[in-house]
């Protein structure tokens, strides 16, 4: 597996150019094309249906051609930002569309799609603050989330692996494997709550770092218990390693007929210090 194509968010955000920054190291170390996502958003006033009021027709119109002379600017900005670091390939794309259906709409064509993380304390206009848990759930690909603060412009060196022994967590590993395989160090950690035994005895964590031998990835792999929330301790246990990536499979539950996230990985999506990539 490769990432040829790599889609990444464009928004009027502070991060947008870092997080585009951090695309193009990866596009260049994984020879991809990267494909920026400039959605125009949804007009502000809504169509009347009385047409004798052809003025609020107008006001529409006008509003939608705003958004997406916009959002082409973002485009432009990111095909230039894109030449400047002399990407091989690359394609400020716009979408007539809302955040999360742009998003979703490319990446599921798509071999990676990297998003910002949702900042509590300041939003960004037009961006859903459910856009990470909508991407994760929706898109079909593998999801790197890029926190809200601090720098991130190398593509991952350290990387640590959160195991589980579930689907989630298996997919989460093949989908980081471009990655994993050009990282300096991989530690793969399962952690049990207080009181768990390791799942088959711990041969499921040893039995997944087998299978990153046989891809060419030497990994260390280790179970723990963790005396903490296990969200808390896989945190604690990125910085202890000082991990600049962070691999776990993003969990969901069906909830009146709608998927929701799981509370742990809520919490690493409000609380990540380093890029996260999940799938579900």
């Amino acid at each position: 597996m490769s990432y040829k194509t790599i889609v990444v968010q464009l928004d009027r955000g502070a991060r947008c150019a870092r997080r585009i920054e951090l695309a193009i190291r990866l596009a260049a170390a994984h020879g991809s094309r990267l494909v920026g996502i400039a959605a125009t958003g949804s007009p502000d006033a809504v169509v009347s249906v009385n047409r004798a009021v052809p003025d609020n027709v107008e006001c529409v119109v006008l509003s939608a051609d705003t958004l997406r002379d916009e959002a082409a600017a973002l485009a432009r900005a990111f095909e230039r930002q894109c030449a400047a670091a002399g990407v091989a390939s690359c394609e400020g794309r716009v979408v007539d569309a809302g955040e999360v259906e742009a998003l979703i709409r490319n990446g599921r064509c798509s071999d990676l799609v990297v998003i910002g993380q949702t900042d509590p304390r300041a939003g960004v206009e037009g961006v859903p603050a459910d856009l990470p848990e909508q991407a994760l759930l929706h898109s079909g690909a593998p999801v790197l989330i890029v926190p809200w603060a601090g720098e991130f412009r190398e593509p991952a060196r350290r990387a640590l692996v959160a195991w589980k022994g579930s689907r989630e967590a298996a997919r989460a590993l093949r989908d980081a494997l471009p990655m994993l395989r050009r990282a300096e160090h991989v530690k793969l950690l399962e952690l049990g709550e207080d009181g768990a035994a390791p799942a088959q005895g711990g041969d499921d964590v040893e039995a997944a770092g087998r299978w990153l031998a046989s891809h060419g990835v030497a990994a260390d792999t280790r179970f723990e218990v963790s005396t903490i929330d296990v969200p808390e301790m896989l945190l604690s246990r990125a910085a202890d390693f000082s991990a600049d990536l962070i691999v776990m499979g993003g969990y969901g539950h069906a909830r009146m007929r709608e998927w929701a996230l799981g509370g742990a990985t809520r919490h690493l999506l409000a609380h990540m210090t380093a890029p996260t990539l999940m799938a579900h």
